[in-house]
């Protein structure tokens, strides 16, 4: 496309607003030099990953990490050596590769971004290089002694050696008062001793103070240690020297992967850039294509971020793929003008554009602008020579795919030879199926949008009380150009602007008022469609709320019948879990009739429950279509031991056996099971029986291990992590261990922690045996230390 016209655009200031956004050099120099791309595939891909980007920038958490400074163009110059700080630039951009492609482990990502992925995936890992580096220098630069073994040595006899230098020079330096010390001179250790008395003989004076009161002495016999330091430290900076040229070398062998590294890290944060550009203004991903140029609440780039701008609504087809748009001065026709061409150019550079998602741009080749004061005192041309030439080209370039934006066609010269020349112009460019925005003043042009196929009117509108722009584009309708009106609202003398009216002639000012009267039509058209636009949606989402309504409830009923179906199945469980324990019992000899009977009524109780389960799921789907009435409550003094309830949330009958206390909650009996519930949660039996009170059943050793804290299951209890069978007969503790390990096989628990104590060991012996014949234990253990001991049988459950 043409460099000029996108200069004239300002297209180079949007690229400077993009690049700001990148945090690599690298990406920031990219984004300046981007401009539109003419290979469509090309094209097509760059959008693709830029509207990944958006959606993945629009992600929590960060996806992309870049170096701090371009190192690879001087990285494999060999004529050039890299010092610390260009090797720890390199660590720079090594780190943020790895960071690069841990943040896209995720599989998921793969799917949702194929293109972003690809790249991630083709970064070069160099992790031999990332390690090296990290083991050779420190964040600081400074080289690590693990980086060398004779590095390492020469240190330690450094550090060494100055210890052991310090602390004989402080013994020296003491003889001569407490104001002596030890410092450096240079590289040397010396001792500050005061000057009066010092004999010179006793070391070398390197220098005075600044009173000439103290000298800095280095005695005699210190003079060999001194230089031994000396030495020590040229052979560090050797070694130093040798550790980092290797390193340097090893950079410059991966030199070629370094800079694919770079180039791909760079690429990735120029996809960030525009993706970060896109999110601050509302920016979305455009392909060009198609015989529609629609943009939706589009600004200018240069705006986009600015609440108080508004945007334009455009939409031009093949059949009408030229606007003219007219309208008062400072009514904003040129940012209408700049706002489509950047648009169009945005796109097809695989820029975001300022604009609503459905938009839409045709495939444009070039793009032809003729904007401002072109004059060109060098070259000998006027403004109006200068618009000649821009008006010539754009005639000579015309075709389907050109974008010819004119501003003020006609303008600049006598209106009676400017608006023929416009008219000309206009229908040539028609003729050639060009695309393009037109501004004019020219009434003459105006008219024309009635008489050439492919034209069609615009305008801006303007608040004609207070002649201020709204700056809302009008489609269909020109615009009255109000310069007396503008005139006299800016205070030029009345006189002067009655005088101006009189000279206008009469179907000029008919004109203005028809365009004043078109426009005020179709900005009450325009505000009732925008009604009745918001209340067809608010119809839609009640509709859409309703339809929501519907499927929650349809979707509550079906979790409540699941739900009962679970229960349902855990209570049949149970009940095949007792027949076998039944069986179980059965086979052993030293078990009574009385054990066994107990067992065969638990097994009736649970067959029970299954059989009210099912009722209850009945019962819930007719309770959503209204059916079954309330069932009738208790009140709290009419609850008395041995009463019959319903309970309402579990869907079962039990029997009262206790009065309740002052907060209502009340202990109920069924069977063997002891269920603690609340008065509020009882009701009278469904099947209308008398609920008058029965018999309270007897508490015997057999209802003591059923009722005991072990055994006791209350409503809104979990299935048991632990039994606690201490204190209990053998026998009592037995059932309490089997009714544990139903109910922790019916919750799907792995393991049940048996606490049996330590005691004389009868009670431990019992369970350890009784867990080794029973079917559903897999495997049992003793205790850990921090899980009871010996105390303490784990069992593993099948």
């Amino acid at each position: 496309m043409n460099p000029h016209a996108l200069e004239l655009l300002e297209f180079p200031r949007v690229l400077a607003r993009v690049a700001a956004h990148a945090e690599g050099e690298g990406a920031r120099a990219a984004l300046l030099a981007a401009r539109p791309l003419e290979d469509r595939a090309t094209r097509d891909a760059e959008i693709e990953r830029l509207a990944e980007a958006i959606r993945r920038t629009q992600e929590p958490g960060g996806w992309l990490h870049v170096g701090r400074r371009p190192v690879a163009a001087h990285a494999g110059d060999a004529t050039h050596g890299l010092d610390v700080e260009a090797v720890l630039d390199v660590g720079t951009w090594l780190d943020a590769g790895a960071l690069t492609r841990a943040a896209w482990q995720d599989e998921t990502l793969a799917e949702r971004y194929p293109r972003l992925s690809a790249e991630v995936a083709a970064l070069p890992a160099l992790e031999p290089l990332r390690a090296r580096i990290h083991a050779t220098l420190d964040p600081d630069g400074r080289i690590r002694d693990a980086a060398s073994p004779a590095l390492k040595r020469a240190r330690a006899d450094h550090a060494r050696g100055e210890r052991d230098l310090e602390s004989r020079l402080e013994r020296w330096a003491h003889g001569f008062g407490e104001s002596a010390y030890v410092t450096r001179h240079g590289d040397r250790f010396v001792a500050l001793v005061p000057a009066a008395g010092f004999q010179r003989t006793r070391g070398l004076v390197h220098d005075v103070s600044r009173t000439g009161q103290s000298l800095f002495v280095e005695p005699v016999e210190y003079y060999e240690a001194n230089n031994r330091l000396i030495e020590l430290s040229s052979t560090i900076r050797a070694e130093e020297q040798r550790v980092l040229h290797e390193l340097a070398e090893a950079v410059r062998a991966g030199a070629g992967e370094l800079a694919a590294l770079e180039r791909g890290l760079d690429e990735l944060d120029a996809h960030r850039a525009r993706a970060r550009w896109a999110i601050e203004s509302g920016a979305a991903a455009l392909r060009p294509g198609g015989d529609r140029l629609r943009l939706l609440r589009a600004r200018h780039p240069l705006l986009a971020a600015e609440a108080r701008v508004v945007p334009l609504d455009l939409d031009l087809e093949r059949s009408g793929a030229l606007l003219l748009v007219s309208g008062p001065n400072m009514g904003g026709k040129t940012v209408l003008l700049k706002t489509v061409g950047l648009a169009i150019a945005l796109a097809h550079a695989a820029f975001p554009v300022p604009a609503a998602e459905g938009s839409a741009v045709p495939e444009i080749d070039r793009i032809e602008v003729d904007l401002g004061d072109e004059q060109s005192l060098d070259r000998g041309l006027s403004t109006f020579a200068a618009h000649l030439r821009a008006l010539d080209a754009m005639a000579e370039a015309a075709g389907p795919r050109t974008l010819l934006l004119c501003d003020e066609l006609g303008a600049g010269t006598d209106p009676e030879e400017g608006g023929p020349l416009g008219q000309a112009l206009i229908e040539h460019f028609a003729g050639r199926g060009a695309w393009g925005v037109i501004t004019t003043h020219l009434g003459a042009l105006k008219r024309m949008a009635g008489t050439v196929p492919g034209l069609v009117n615009g305008s801006l509108e303007i608040d004609a009380a207070t002649m201020t722009p709204t700056y809302r584009f009008i489609a269909g309708v020109p615009g009255a150009s109000h310069a007396l009106s503008m005139a006299e609202r800016l205070g030029f003398d009345r006189a002067i602007v009655e005088r101006a009216r009189g000279y206008t002639r009469d179907e000029a000012a008919m004109l203005e008022r028809v365009l004043n009267d078109l426009q005020t039509l179709r900005r009450e058209l325009d505000e009732q469609t925008q009604k009745l636009a918001e209340a067809r949606a608010a119809a839609e989402e009640a509709e859409r709320r309703h339809r929501e309504s519907i499927e929650e409830g349809r979707e509550s009923l079906s979790q409540v019948t699941r739900r009962l179906t679970r229960e349902s199945d855990a209570v049949l469980a149970q009940a095949r879990e007792l027949w076998q324990t039944l069986q179980r019992e059965a086979r052993r000899a030293d078990k009574s009739r009385t054990d066994v009977g107990a067992l065969r009524e638990r097994m009736r109780a649970a067959e029970h429950d299954a059989d009210t389960l099912r009722q209850n799921g009945a019962a819930a789907l007719g309770e959503r279509g209204g059916a079954a009435p309330p069932a009738p409550r208790f009140a709290a003094d009419e609850v008395v031991p041995g009463l019959r309830v319903r309970v309402l949330d579990l869907g079962i009958d039990a029997i009262v056996s206790e009065v309740p206390d002052g907060e209502g909650n009340v202990r109920l009996l069924r069977g063997n099971w002891t269920i603690q519930s609340h008065v509020s949660r009882l009701a009278r039996p469904e099947d209308g029986a008398d609920a008058a009170p029965a018999q309270r059943p007897r508490h015997g050793p057999g209802a003591r291990a059923a009722s005991g804290p072990s055994a006791t299951w209350e409503a809104s209890d979990s299935a048991p992590l632990e039994v606690d069978l201490r204190g209990s007969e053998v026998d009592e503790a037995l059932l309490a261990l089997d009714h544990a390990l139903d109910r922790a096989m019916l919750a799907g628990l792995g393991e049940l922690r048996v606490i049996h104590g330590i005691g004389k060991g009868v009670l431990r012996g019992a369970v350890e045996r009784h867990l080794r014949e029973h079917p559903q234990v897999a495997s049992a253990r003793t205790g850990l230390v921090n899980e009871g001991g010996r105390g303490v049988t784990v069992a593993k459950l099948r």
